[in-house]
């Protein structure tokens, strides 16, 4: 690959640019300890706006994540250690990162909610609560929505641009939806039966089913960590 990509349009903004970055389509950051280490990462050409923005965004939201995982699943091997250290200041590298990982501990846990606070209604499908321990002795971590569609965004336009040369572009918009398990057996067999499995094992796999009218219409369910999942569409705007 080359050092930079050639000048061209953003896969997020869309927009022309003089000067490209390559961007992950999966975080770097969220493949487990286990990935083999001559796995390719998929990259995809950004401008060094989006790529800093959706960098911010994807820390942010490993943190968050890896606080409600379970650290013994070898799907997520070493995620939980490297969100823990991330708000740590003992890891520091100086005085500002350090003044860095404290402000965002204190961040994340002020918007946390513990015991009979936790919105159970709003817990997020495979997060729920345990079982072995009393709702009083156990916190739910604030996971903003805004980077959850945002990440679903990401990895759509990335899939489409690695495996179709395209780009996602008006009229055709993405959308994403949570949804819990019980309610996806149709969802699922869809996939299973007409779509294709993007998988960079083994802590992230994406299935994708595209309509063959425009090529373009398509559902995905992206599934990381074997427990967190995101579903999203790509359809014509109305």
């Amino acid at each position: 690959m080359a050092k930079t990509p050639n000048p061209g349009k953003c896969v997020h903004c869309l927009k022309f640019h003089k000067e490209l970055t390559w961007d992950h389509v999966f975080p770097k950051a969220w493949y487990p300890y286990t990935t083999r280490q001559n796995l390719y990462k998929w990259q995809v050409p950004s401008c060094k706006r989006c790529n800093k923005m959706y960098g911010e965004l994807e820390e942010d939201l490993m943190i968050r994540l890896a606080m409600c995982l379970d650290p013994l699943d070898p799907s997520c091997a070493g995620i939980v250690e490297k969100g823990l250290r991330a708000v740590n200041p003992s890891y520091a590298k100086n005085e500002k990162d350090g003044r860095a990982r404290l402000a965002k501990r204190n961040e994340i846990l002020k918007g946390a909610f513990e015991g009979n606070a936790i919105p159970l209604q709003a817990v997020y499908p495979n997060f729920g609560v345990h079982q072995q321990l009393p709702l009083q002795a156990q916190t739910a971590i604030s996971i903003p929505a805004k980077a959850v569609q945002r990440l679903a965004e990401k990895i759509v336009r990335g899939i489409f641009l690695i495996e179709d040369g395209k780009l996602i572009e008006p009229p055709y918009e993405i959308s994403y939806y949570v949804l819990h398990d019980a309610g996806t057996a149709e969802i699922v067999q869809m996939l299973a039966q007409y779509g294709s499995i993007h998988a960079r094992e083994p802590g992230i796999v994406v299935q994708r089913a595209v309509a063959h009218e425009d090529a373009i219409s398509s559902f995905f369910l992206i599934e990381i960590w074997n427990r967190f999942k995101i579903y999203a569409a790509v359809q014509e705007d109305m």
